[in-house]
């Protein structure tokens, strides 16, 4: 009885596809080797074949069914793949049999749902949102011919609502309706359609919101009148923009004059303006104010290297190594009679080319004037890809140039800069400590500050804001040490050495911006407000400097987005030369689309906003009680079209 009882077992489990179980049940039986219970031995092993032979058929008709519903899946035939992954049997469904048999059901579920819904919607003849439900349905069912018909039906009607808002100027709502049509049914059509609606709105857009009257958007506004030659808005625009182009700046320092009503309260906090034309530095001849105005803000560097070098510097830093020997080194404030300087030449050589200028004064007292200006581009921009062993050419090429349009360099000082990623600035407090006392705690400070030993360096330190007298020794001092590799100062000084320039100063390029900004905007200390914190963005080919001055001190910091970047993203996306893409993003209105080309630059632009925000939090913790009251753009990248307006408004 125990034994007929196992055998029973194993055929129940064989018949509930438990092939393994049964088999495990039947071997018990067959076993036995007592003679007297041979026959349920022998049944037991006839049973445990016919299992093993059933096993083998089934698993070959699942593996069968599940290619069948693996390929009406793939002929979107749900209702089959259903039948057929339901066949197999519960114990003989793999995982993949498993996953495609709930694929297959949602699929169909959702099929009959979206088919109700869309029935139901046109029955009640509300179509405004079927087009997803549609775009879901041919998804699961390209072959849904009814749904297709009713989605390009739908298409034909946003058409014609776009038609209709184009030729009303509705720019923007042309263009909702066109890019609710689902890719699905999207003809040739509707992509042009959607080109000249997101051409027209961006074009709108960028020159009704512009911050600037400019050349650049006064071109765009041209372009706009061009293509709606039959709007009103767009006619008034371009005759406002060059009203407003033609008129000067409140500010004859400015850049251009405003277009949009500059916020009181940016998204940066203090107001922002573009720093193009220094002013309180006379030139001497209308040819050089006619240098300096073709190239608005890109001179202020040189002209702060040019201030230390006339000695007229607000913070004058050198970095040049002293390899001054014996009684000299012994003596270094030392002048041994020397004349007051009355010629200096600034040399800003960047990633671009060569900005020069020269500084005159008839007397020690009389005010400096601008004797000559000198713009000289490399033959190639130094970032250009591909060109790093011809640097150096490139860069002596440029260098030779200047030396023959300069003149007579021996009668003049000569300074020049390191770029800011090349310097590194620290600031820092030291306690109230007598005099003698303080270069030993500076040197201190710098040691545990800098992340380079100091014999790898060559550094100087400032007082910032020094209080004169004895007082200074009871209050503390706010220390800046400026540092940069040994490495980097000899190489820039025998760039300009193997020229046949020697200079007689080496410093940051920030500190030279900080001088200009102090000659500029600090005129008259006695004014409140030039007691104020202004910040300057100086924006060039390879990174951005920002620096925060007041007429006694400085903060600066640097980060890497540039004018370069947002070039190298224009040559990668619209398959541009490097000279093209850089046309173009001076002059929008010569890109192919302008709507493409604004969608392109706002990443960057947002990214450079973003550094800016962080080194104000950062000067904001470092100095609590300067708040800054102006921020001013400057450099060739400062005129890369849209900047001003996503400072001054977020967007």
């Amino acid at each position: 009885q125990q034994y007929q009882a196992k055998l029973d077992e194993g055929r129940q489990l064989a018949e509930a596809h438990r092939y393994d179980a049964a088999i495990s049940a039947l071997r018990g039986v067959a076993a036995v080797s007592d003679p007297r219970f041979e026959k349920w031995a022998q049944l037991a092993l006839n049973e445990i074949e016919r299992v093993r032979l059933a096993r083998e058929q089934n698993l070959a008709d699942a593996a069968a069914s599940l290619a069948r519903a693996e390929k009406a899946i793939e002929s979107f035939s749900y209702e089959t793949a259903v039948s057929e992954l339901q066949s197999i049997p519960v114990p003989l469904r793999t995982a993949d049999a498993t996953a495609l048999l709930a694929r297959a059901s949602s699929a169909r579920e959702e099929i009959l749902k979206l088919g109700g819904e869309i029935r139901a919607a046109l029955e009640r003849k509300e179509t405004d949102h079927l087009l997803p439900k549609l775009e879901r349905l041919v998804a699961l069912r390209p072959d849904h011919k009814q749904a297709m018909g009713i989605a390009e039906q739908l298409r034909d009607n946003l058409v014609k609502l776009a038609k209709r808002d184009l030729v009303a100027h509705r720019y923007r709502a042309a263009l909702d309706q066109l890019e609710y049509i689902p890719s699905f049914v999207r003809s040739a059509e509707v992509e042009t359609l959607t080109e000249t609606a997101s051409e027209l709105s961006a074009l709108l857009d960028g020159v009704k919101n512009a911050a600037l009257a400019d050349r650049a958007t006064l071109a765009l506004a041209e372009r706009l009148a061009k293509l709606a030659s039959t709007s009103e808005e767009a006619a008034q625009l371009k005759s406002q923009f060059a009203e407003r182009a033609r008129a000067r700046p409140t500010d004859p320092r400015l850049g251009a004059p405003n277009f949009s009503p500059v916020p009181r309260r940016t998204p940066l906090g203090p107001p922002v303006d573009w720093l193009a034309h220094p002013l309180a530095t006379e030139a001497a001849d209308p040819l050089v104010n006619s240098n300096l105005r073709e190239r608005p803000g890109q001179f202020l560097v040189a002209l702060g290297l040019a201030l230390q070098g006339l000695d007229a510097a607000a913070i004058a830093v050198d970095l040049t190594p002293d390899d001054r020997s014996g009684m000299l080194k012994m003596l270094p404030g030392l002048t041994l009679g020397r004349k007051p300087v009355l010629a200096a030449w600034g040399i800003d050589l960047s990633e671009t080319g060569i900005k020069a200028i020269k500084l005159e004064r008839e007397g020690k007292s009389a005010p400096p004037r601008i004797a000559a200006c000198e713009f000289i581009p490399h033959q190639r921009p130094l970032l250009t890809p591909g060109i790093d062993l011809e640097r150096s050419e490139y860069m002596a090429e440029s260098l030779q140039i200047f030396v023959s349009r300069a003149g007579d360099l021996k009668a003049a000082r000569i300074v020049a800069a390191l770029p800011g990623h090349r310097v590194l600035g620290r600031f820092f407090e030291v306690p109230p400590l007598p005099a003698k006392k303080i270069d030993d705690a500076i040197a201190y400070e710098a040691r545990h500050q800098l992340p380079i030993a100091l014999d790898e360096l060559c550094w100087t330190s400032q007082i910032l804001d020094p209080v004169p007298g004895r007082a200074a020794d009871e209050q503390p001092r706010q220390i800046m040490v400026v540092a940069a590799r040994q490495a980097h100062v000899r190489d820039r000084l025998a760039t300009f050495k193997a020229a046949g320039i020697g200079l007689d100063a080496l410093t940051s390029d920030c500190l030279a911006l900080h001088n200009a900004a102090a000659s500029e905007l600090f005129a008259d200390p006695g004014r409140e407000e030039s007691r104020e914190a202004v910040c300057l963005v100086d924006l060039g080919a390879d990174g951005g400097n920002v620096v925060v001055s007041t007429p006694g001190s400085v903060w600066f910091r640097t980060f890497g987005q540039g004018g370069e970047s947002l070039t190298s993203l224009l040559v990668k996306q619209f398959n541009l030369t490097h000279e093209q893409a850089e046309q173009v993003k001076r002059e929008p209105a010569k890109s192919r689309r302008y709507g493409q080309l604004r969608e392109a630059c706002r990443p960057l632009l947002v990214q450079i906003y973003s550094e800016i925000e962080r080194s104000l939090a950062s000067y904001g913790k470092a100095v609590a009680d300067r708040p800054v009251r102006q921020i001013y753009l400057t450099g060739g990248a400062a005129q890369t079209h849209g900047l001003v307006r996503q400072l001054r408004f977020g967007k």
